[in-house]
C-alpha cells in the first residue's frame, strides 16, 4: 500500500477529537473534518470541514481523495459505520480506523459483560470480510485515564477526595490505561508507512502505564498533599469507602437502562477484572514498536490532573 498522506477525521468536537486533529498535523498530514450539518463546533484553522447529513453523496464528497478515515465516535449501530465503510471503499480510501479506542472488544467475554459494545466486534469481523478492498487497524487503549480522573469516572472523585474501592479484592488488579494524547499518538502511528507491516488489518494494542485502583488511591493521596501544602492550604484526606462490585453493576445495569451512563465504569471495571487487560503482561504492547515517544507515568499524570482539578 503507498503512502498515507491525507487523513479525515468523524468529528470536531467532544475531549478524543481535537487532540487527534493535533496529533495527525503534528506527523505532517493533511487533516479534514467530517461533522453533522447542525454541528456548531469549530476546528482548528487550517483544517478543511466536510459536513454532513450521512447521505450517501455527502459522505462520498467528504471521503474522496482521502487516504485514511478515523472514526472517533461510536456509532449507534453497525448499520451505520457499516455505511461509512462501503463509502470509503467506493471512494478508494486506503484504510479505516473504527470506533475502538478503550477496553479489549477482541475479547468475546468483554462482550459479554459490556453487550453495548457488541457493535464493535461485528464491524471488525465485516472489515476483515472486505480487506482485500481497504485495510483496517483496531486500536486498543485500555481506559482513558485523564480523561477518567476529570469526570470522576473510575470510582474516584478528586474535587471531593472520595475513593469508591472495589470489593472484593479488585482494587489489587493492574491493568493498562491511556492518556488522552497517547491514543491520540497512536493514531498517528499507525498511518504511517513505516508501521505498515505491523498494523495493517489487526488489532493493535498500546498504553501509557499499568496502574491498580491501590496504586491510583496512593498516588492521588501523595499528589493532592504537595498541592495542598504548596498552596499553603490544609489538607483534606481522603475518604476511602469500599463498594461490592457486583452490587455497583447492577445498579449501573438499571440507571443504564433509564438513560443515564454515569455509573458505566463499574461494568467496565468487572469486565476488565475478568478478561485481564494488562497489556504488558499479555505480550501485545506495541508502543515501542510503532516509534511512540510519547510517555507519561502514573504518578506524573496524577500530579498533572490533581494541579488542574485543585486549581
Amino acid at each position: 500500500m503507498s503512502e498515507i498522506t491525507k487523513v479525515i477525521v468523524v468529528g470536531a468536537g467532544g475531549y478524543l477529537n481535537p487532540i487527534v486533529i493535533s496529533s495527525l498535523q503534528s506527523h505532517g498530514f493533511s487533516v479534514s473534518v467530517l461533522v453533522r450539518n447542525t454541528s456548531n463546533v469549530v476546528p482548528p484553522a487550517g483544517i478543511t470541514v466536510y459536513r454532513t447529513d450521512y447521505s450517501d453523496s455527502s459522505l462520498l464528497l467528504a471521503f474522496k481523495d482521502q487516504d485514511a478515515v478515523v472514526n472517533t465516535i461510536t456509532m449507534p449501530d453497525f448499520a451505520a459505520q457499516k455505511k461509512m465503510i462501503d463509502i470509503a471503499v467506493l471512494a478508494r480510501v486506503k484504510r479505516f480506523i473504527p470506533a475502538e479506542f478503550g477496553i479489549d472488544t477482541s475479547k468475546e467475554e468483554t462482550v459479554e459483560i459490556m453487550t453495548f459494545l457488541k457493535m464493535k466486534p461485528q464491524i471488525i469481523q465485516y472489515l476483515r470480510s472486505i480487506q482485500d478492498k481497504i485495510t483496517w487497524t483496531g486500536i486498543i487503549t485500555g481506559p482513558f485515564f485523564d480523561w477518567s480522573l476529570r469526570q470522576g469516572f473510575f470510582s474516584f472523585d478528586v474535587p471531593s477526595r472520595t475513593a469508591y474501592i472495589h470489593q472484593p479484592g479488585h482494587h489489587m488488579h493492574r491493568f493498562s490505561w491511556s492518556n488522552l494524547a497517547n491514543v491520540a499518538e497512536a493514531v498517528a502511528h499507525v498511518l504511517l508507512s513505516k508501521n505498515f507491516p505491523i498494523v495493517d488489518n489487526r488489532y493493535v494494542h498500546v498504553r501509557s502505564f499499568n496502574a491498580s485502583q491501590d496504586e491510583i488511591l496512593q498516588s492521588l493521596i501523595s499528589a493532592t498533599k504537595r498541592v495542598d501544602i504548596s498552596r499553603g492550604r490544609d489538607h483534606t484526606e481522603w475518604k476511602i469507602i469500599d463498594v461490592d462490585l457486583e452490587e455497583k453493576v447492577l445498579e449501573a445495569r438499571n440507571k443504564l437502562a433509564q438513560g443515564d451512563s454515569g455509573s458505566l465504569g463499574y461494568i467496565l471495571s468487572k469486565a476488565i477484572y475478568r478478561t485481564g487487560g494488562n497489556y504488558d503482561l499479555e505480550g501485545v504492547v506495541m508502543n515501542e514498536k510503532l516509534g511512540m515517544k510519547l510517555e507519561e507515568s502514573l504518578d506524573a499524570t496524577v500530579e498533572r490532573e490533581v494541579t488542574m482539578l485543585s486549581s
